[in-house]
This record gives C-alpha cells, sequence and structure tokens, in this order.
C-alpha cells in the first residue's frame, strides 16, 4: 500500500525537521514494515514549463518542426515531431541533463545538444509518455505533446497555472506532483484494519511521534426533501452487520479536479472521473471500500424502486463484474441484488451494468461491513483480488461505514454544484464490539516486558492510541476502541505488545534468560534412523526416497492385498489416495517400475510408518481413553538389476551387513506367513534374540508384473521399534586386532537336497576350527545334471591366526572337519 506523506500530514502537525524518511525508519521499528520512500518527481529533474514562441517547418523533413521555446531564463531551439505543436502553447521541456524515455520505452536517456537533419537542438518537447505521466495524461493520439494550457480538463485548478512567471518554473511543482510516497509492505499489517487509509496511519505516527492527532471533520448531512426512496433488505446480518445507502441526484460525471486526481495518482491508482475517485479517495482516507451506483441502473425493471437486498448468491449464479470477467457464484458469497439480478459482488466489485458513465446523474452509495472470511474465502475461490476485498477480509470497524459515507456525499456536493442529497441515510445494522475493559496488571506488563516502564508513560502509550485508560491500585483497566476491538486487541498481552512497540523495542536491555541448560533426552528412535540411513547410503550405495502415507487403490489391488483390510480417509489430500499404507513396499516397486528403464541398477530405500487398522497403537492426544490404529516405523530397502536373476541374495548380504555395523547377531527363518507380493520360496524372517525384527525377500512375478516390473526386486525390512525394543543400539561393540599375517581362502562346491537350508549349513560350521574366521556362500545352482531334488552350493572359507602364518598341513585339517559336517548334511562335494 502506498501513503502520499502529504496526505498523512493533513491529520498530524509535524514539523518540517521530520523527513519522510524518518518517519518510515519509525514505523517500521514500532508498527508495519516501510519498504522504501519513493520521492515521485525526482524523475522529473530538469524538465519545466515552457512556452512555444514560434513553431516553423523543419527545411529537411515534412513532419518535422523547428520550435522556438522560453524557459524562462532562455530561449531554446528544439526541433520537435508532435503533432499537435503550435505557436502560444505551454509545454513540458526536457532541457540538457534531464533523462526522458525516447518515445515512452526503454531505459531513460540523458538529453545532450543533438543535431536533427541539420537543425540544431537543446532540449526536447516531451509527450507525457516520455515523462512517466501516461496515466495522468492518456494520449488522444501516437505523436502527441504534453499539452499544459490551464484549460486542459485534467489540469483545472492547478493553482500555479494561468500565473505569471509560470514559464520556466519546475513542471513537478507546477503539476503539484512533487510528492513523497511511503511503501508500506501489505503482509505486515495483516492484523491492523485500522492501518488500511491515511488517516489510521496518521493516528499510528502521531502516537509514535507524541503529537496530537486532528480530528476527522465531516460536515453535517443536510436533507432537504427527499424524493427517493432506498429499501435495504439483510437477508443474513452475520454476513452483513452493517449496510448504508444514500441517494445524490444532480450529478454531474466529468474528470476529477487536478487536487484530487493528484492524490489518486500519487497512491498508484488511476484517476477515472470525479465519483469513481471520490470513492477511492475515501477508502484510501479512512480504509472503508465504498462503491457508487448509477441509480437507473440499480433500481428494478418493474417497479422503478430501489430495493436493494444484500443476500447469498444462488448456486451456479451467473455475475459480471467490472472489469468485465465472468463468474460462476456459489452460495457462499455475498451479493448486492436488485430485484432482478446481482449489481454487485460484495465487497469485491461492483456489476459492469450498474456502473458510472458520462450520462449518469443520480447515484447510490454504498457503505457497508461484510464478514471476514466469506470475502476472502470468495475472492480466493474466484481469483478477484481488489483493494476492495483486501480490507474487508482484514475484520473492518463497521462503524467506519457513517464516516466513509458522511465524507463522501460532502465531496460530491463540493465537486457537483448541483448536485443534492436526493433519498434518506438507510442505516440497516446489527452488531456487537466486544471493547472491554481488559484488566491489565503492572506485575504481569512488567513481567512480559522485562523492564519497569514508569506507570504515567504506559498510561500516556495507551491513550495517544485510542484507547480508555483507567487507573486502579495495581492495573490498568483498559477499553479497547472501536477501530482496535475486530480480531486485533482482546486479551492483556496484545495490551503489552502495544506498549512495548511505542515504548520502543530498542529501549528495552538486551538479556538472555536465565534457565538450567539440560540435555535433551537421547531419542532412539532418531539415532537408529540416521545410523540406519548412513548404512544404506554410504556403505551399500543406496538412495534414500519420500513416498506418500497415503495409498491408492490401484495400488492396493497392485500389491494382491484386500482393501478392506486399510484405513480409510474421510478427507483425503486427493481423491486417487484414500487410504493409509499398510506396507512401505508398494511405493517403492512403483519406484523401480519407473526407473529400472533409465538406470541398469536401482538401490532404493524408505524409512517411515505404515498403519494396521486391527492392530492398537498410541492414545489419542487429546483424547488418552481412545486408542489409535498401529504406526511400526519401518525401514523397506529395494534393490534391482537387470542382469541379475536372485536379488535376493544381494539383499541377504545387505541385512548381514546391517547386523555386523549394528554388532549384533542375526539368525534366518522361513516366514510363516507369506504376504501376496513375497515370493514363496525366497522369503525369510530375521531373528534377534529369538525376535523377529525384520525380513528378507524377493517380489513373485506376477505382483511385479502388475506394476510393470520386468524385472527381480529383493526387499528388506527392517522394524525399527522392534529393534529399539530389543535394545540394539545399547550393543557393546568389541574391536579386534586385525591379523598383521596373511589369510588363506578355500572354495568347497557340494551338492545337497534342497530341503537344507544355508542356516543349517552355516550351524554345522559353527566354531567347527578356531582357524575358520568367516563363511560365505557365493553361487547357487539348480539344473538337471544335478537332480531335480538337488541343488549346488559354492562356498569360499576364510582361515587365519592373529600370532603367525598358517601351514598348508592346517588349513588341510581344517578343511577336513568342513568336508566331514557337510557329509553329515547329506552334502556330497564336488569334484
Amino acid at each position: 500500500m502506498l501513503i502520499s506523506y502529504s496526505w498523512l500530514k493533513q491529520y498530524i502537525d509535524l514539523p518540517d525537521s521530520v523527513t519522510a524518511d524518518e518517519v518510515a525508519r519509525a514505523l517500521t521499528m514500532s508498527t508495519v514494515e516501510v519498504e522504501g520512500v519513493h520521492h515521485k518527481g525526482k524523475h522529473l529533474e530538469n524538465i519545466v514549463v515552457g512556452k512555444v514562441l514560434s513553431a516553423e517547418k523543419h527545411p529537411n523533413a515534412d513532419k518535422l518542426k523547428i520550435c522556438k521555446v522560453d524557459v524562462g531564463n532562455e530561449q531554446l531551439q528544439i526541433v520537435c515531431g508532435g503533432s499537435n505543436v503550435r505557436e502560444g502553447m505551454l509545454v513540458a521541456v526536457a532541457k540538457l541533463g534531464a533523462k526522458v524515455q525516447w518515445h515512452g520505452e526503454g531505459e531513460p536517456i540523458e538529453m545532450k545538444e543533438a543535431e536533427i537533419r541539420g537543425v540544431k537542438s537543446f532540449g526536447m518537447i516531451c509527450a507525457s509518455t516520455e515523462i512517466g505521466l501516461r496515466e495522468m495524461f492518456p494520449l488522444k493520439e501516437g505523436k502527441e505533446i504534453l499539452d499544459l494550457t490551464p484549460t486542459t480538463p485534467a489540469l483545472a485548478g492547478r493553482p500555479l497555472l494561468g500565473q505569471e512567471g509560470i514559464i520556466g518554473c519546475p513542471l513537478a511543482d507546477v503539476l503539484g506532483i512533487n510528492e513523497t510516497v511511503l511503501e508500506i509492505d501489505n503482509k505486515s499489517m495483516t492484523n491492523r484494519p485500522d492501518l488500511w487509509g491515511h488517516y489510521g496511519m496518521a493516528r499510528e505516527v502521531a502516537a509514535v511521534f507524541k503529537k496530537a492527532l486532528k480530528d476527522y471533520k465531516i460536515e453535517e448531512l443536510k436533507i432537504a426533501d427527499p424524493k427517493l426512496k432506498i429499501k435495504v433488505n439483510v437477508e443474513d446480518e452475520k454476513l452483513c452487520p452493517r449496510y448504508m445507502a444514500v441517494a445524490i441526484e444532480g450529478v454531474k460525471v466529468e474528470p476529477s479536479p487536478a487536487w484530487l486526481a493528484q492524490k489518486i495518482h500519487a497512491i498508484g491508482l488511476r484517476p477515472i472521473n470525479n465519483i469513481v475517485d471520490i470513492t477511492n479517495y475515501v477508502m484510501y482516507d479512512l480504509g472503508e471500500p465504498m462503491h457508487a451506483f448509477d441509480k437507473l441502473k440499480v433500481e428494478s425493471s418493474k417497479s422503478k424502486a430501489v430495493n436493494i437486498v444484500v443476500r447469498r448468491a444462488t448456486d451456479g449464479e451467473m455475475f459480471k463484474a467490472l472489469d468485465g470477467s465472468e463468474h460462476k457464484l456459489d452460495s457462499s458469497m455475498i451479493v448486492i441484488a436488485n430485484e432482478d439480478k446481482p449489481v454487485a459482488l460484495a465487497g469485491i466489485m461492483g456489476g459492469e451494468g450498474s456502473s458510472i458513465t458520462e450520462d449518469t446523474t443520480t447515484i447510490v452509495f454504498e457503505a457497508a461491513n461484510f464478514d471476514a472470511v466469506a470475502i476472502r474465502k470468495a475472492s480466493v475461490k474466484l481469483g478477484l483480488r481488489t483493494d476492495s476485498s483486501a480490507r474487508f477480509e482484514k475484520a473492518l470497524d463497521p462503524n467506519l461505514c457513517e464516516q466513509a459515507l458522511a465524507k463522501a456525499v460532502e465531496m460530491t456536493l463540493q465537486l457537483c454544484p448541483g448536485a443534492k442529497v436526493a433519498s434518506k441515510v438507510v442505516d440497516e445494522k446489527k452488531f456487537h464490539l466486544s471493547q472491554g475493559p481488559i484488566e491489565l496488571s503492572w506485575e504481569f506488563l512488567n513481567k512480559k516486558i522485562g523492564v519497569e516502564i514508569d506507570k504515567k508513560e504506559v498510561a500516556n502509550i495507551l491513550i495517544r492510541l485510542g484507547f480508555d485508560v483507567k487507573e486502579k491500585k495495581e492495573a490498568l483497566m483498559i477499553k479497547i476502541p472501536t477501530w482496535r476491538a475486530t480480531k486485533d486487541i482482546s486479551i492483556p498481552e496484545d495490551l503489552v505488545e502495544e506498549v512495548a512497540r511505542i515504548y520502543g523495542y530498542n529501549n528495552i536491555t538486551v538479556q538472555l534468560p536465565v534457565f538450567p541448560i539440560i540435555p535433551p533426552l537421547a531419542n532412539d528412535q532418531r539415532i537408529l534412523e540416521w545410523k540406519l540411513r548412513d548404512i544404506f547410503s554410504q556403505g551399500l550405495g543406496y538412495s534414500e526416497v519420500y513416498n506418500y502415507s497415503f495409498v491408492s487403490g490401484k495400488q492396493i489391488k497392485n500389491l494382491g492385498d484386500d482393501a478392506s483390510l486399510y484405513l480409510e480417509l474421510d478427507n483425503p489430500i486427493s481423491d486417487e489416495r484414500p487410504y493409509l499404507r499398510r506396507h512401505i513396499v508398494g511405493g517403492l516397486i512403483e519406484n523401480v517400475a519407473q526407473n529400472i528403464e533409465r538406470f541398469p541398477t536401482v538401490k532404493l530405500f524408505e524409512i517411515g510408518k505404515k498403519f494396521t487398522a486391527e492392530a492398537a497403537g498410541p492414545r489419542a492426544r487429546f483424547n488418552g481413553d481412545e486408542l489409535l490404529p498401529q504406526q511400526g516405523n519401518w525401514l523397506i530397502a529395494i534393490y534391482a538389476d537387470k542382469k541379475d536373476a536372485t536379488p535376493y541374495w544381494q539383499m541377504r548380504q545387505a541385512a548381514q551387513l546391517l547386523a555386523d555395523n549394528l554388532n549384533i547377531t542375526i539368525k534366518y527363518q522361513p516366514k510363516k506367513k507369506l504376504m501376496p507380493w513375497q515370493h514363496p520360496t525366497r522369503s525369510a524372517e530375521l531373528v534377534y534374540k529369538d525376535k523377529v525384527i525384520g525380513l528378507v525377500s524377493e517380489v513373485t512375478p506376477q505382483i511385479a508384473k502388475n506394476f510393470g516390473l520386468s524385472v527381480r526386486a529383493g526387499i528388506l525390512g527392517i522394524n525399527i521399534d522392534q529393534l529399539i525394543e530389543m535394545g540394539a543400539l545399547n550393543v557393546s561393540t568389541n574391536y579386534q586386532i586385525i591379523s598383521a599375517f596373511p589369510e588363506v581362502m578355500r572354495d568347497l562346491a557340494f551338492v545337497v537336497k534342497k530341503s537344507v537350508t544355508h542356516e543349517e549349513i552355516l550351524w554345522a560350521l559353527h566354531n567347527i576350527d578356531h582357524l575358520l574366521k568367516k563363511t560365505e556362500l557365493f553361487d547357487v545352482y539348480e539344473g538337471a545334471t544335478i537332480g531335480d531334488e538337488y541343488k549346488s552350493m559354492a562356498y569360499r572359507f576364510t582361515f587365519s591366526h592373529s600370532e603367525r602364518t598358517l601351514k598348508s598341513e592346517e588349513v588341510d585339517k581344517a578343511m577336513e572337519k568342513v568336508h566331514q559336517a557337510i557329509e553329515k548334511l547329506g552334502g556330497e562335494v564336488r569334484v
């Protein structure tokens, strides 16, 4: 929002020694963030008012003229191509050194002496577009220069025009646009509806600088002989707590006088006509949006009466706004309507059919108050963000309606001498503001601020801000002004903030609070999760992914699962994902299917929750008697390689590496009950201390096909909650000295029945010889050459001694023990 500094000073007696930059700095430190201070006339330096003494045809160009221009202290020869340049004309002259936009485009260029078609030119006669005045003086044709003749409508009432000595005066002074503007960050005052106008901002500046705020004076509204009758029916008083209206006849719609156009232009708006500009002026003056209707366009087609209805829109009702856009409304939105149709979208924008035109002679002014939430929702839903909606959605003071309407009427009667009030003021209101009082104890105030402020100064601060203050022995009783009583000030803490910011945050001594420094309790789950992340990302080269906890019915079906077992959300974020996941596996299989065509190997893992409806979980936070569904924390890893037909073994190795890093010993056992996606023969449970802590498996070919996955995928699952419960984080680490002597490795392949598991072989070889340090399975083969009931398993055995180099005979004896153990399992060594 833009705040005109001169406009602001109308309401406060600020000395000239207080600059706009000082006000901006003070507001930023106490109230709102001022993003910048702009001096609007600065771009018009070295641009003055000149008078064309002669305009002769250029000898070498048909469309150029050689002009002699009086600029006060000298006469300049300027070559000009303006289509309307003539002798005696007052023009804007850019002298040498001034900066202009050539033909209104590109970056500003500095004026220098030039030679145009053989004739020297010492400046430039400017068009409005070339000196940043396009909005104030719109072009009627392409090569038109700015005509500063006093009879020009947009210049009517300029105090300097027409006076002697105007020639050579700075253009910014003559036009009254040598204005300083404060740019306020709207986000910093979303809780301050009272600051959305110059008078409210002036009240704040007066409080900060300890100056008196002038009364907002409005002439009493006199109605001699009301001819028109306005009837207003507010159907929902909650959505519209107050609605005021009055008619004025004898209005002449024309361009606004210079002083009003200047104010409108200073705050970044484009002057339109006197009536529309009055409503904009009042909105930026008091902060209350207004609207003006053409009486003929809002009266009912049959009765010709002005019967205004404030109602909810009907679902599907169409509305065409002032900007020409069409919108389909619904019953959550508020409209201003006559007996036939909506004429305005309440609090947002007027309708195209009710706008003010040059033919308008009777107008109906509206000043109303609307429900903040309804306006905000409608504005967002329709994509219509206006100055009006930005204010109403902050919860305006309903009492502003009366001031705004009176001010608009007063200005209309001043600008249109033939106008008069044609109806009584209609005022439909039903609202209540909670103004307190609030009790603010001295002890509470001083404790919250952290410094003891003089009681008299505290009272003065609140009084300057408009609060009614009564002193008690140990506290203040404070009544809230109406402009701060709409969702702004409601509790003692709000008043503490008011005192602190006006007192000055920089006046409060910076001091660290005194508190004991106690280390937080260790979070075992977080510690374990980060440890697992390191193992999989750094140790195994896996990439972590984050999938939604919400799943689709299609994913459940692809997993071969039953959707009735899943928790269904009442209000899902997406209709496509209405369920909470029971397994993390589904999302990872989808990830692999999406990536395996681009990469030869895909290795992913995810740490997250899975939700089990039939198992009891934690107690509800707000209702300790209610148990939530179980929310288990799991790590699931998935591996797929286009050249690996048995990824199960890769996941077994990952599980073993994990166990080694956690310094725990895990065993594998057949999984009794398989999930639909688990391979029937390549699946096992991970066991630690006789408790199942996870699983290792392959995805069945059919489930993989459901997801569009053409390769085999291995799965490793770790139950994080179970690991913590079993004390995996508390296992002490035992270090052994690495032998300085070489290891001896021997490979052995043998044939056993398919029923013999890898775990059985490992236990058969456990502690068989003190020299055997490691046993690794590196190949499994099944084929017709060894029989349908048998399989070939190849192992690598590592032998070593910590104090000496092994002899071949020692290793042979140890291998002989291995042979005997294999033979006891029915195995036969392959030659």
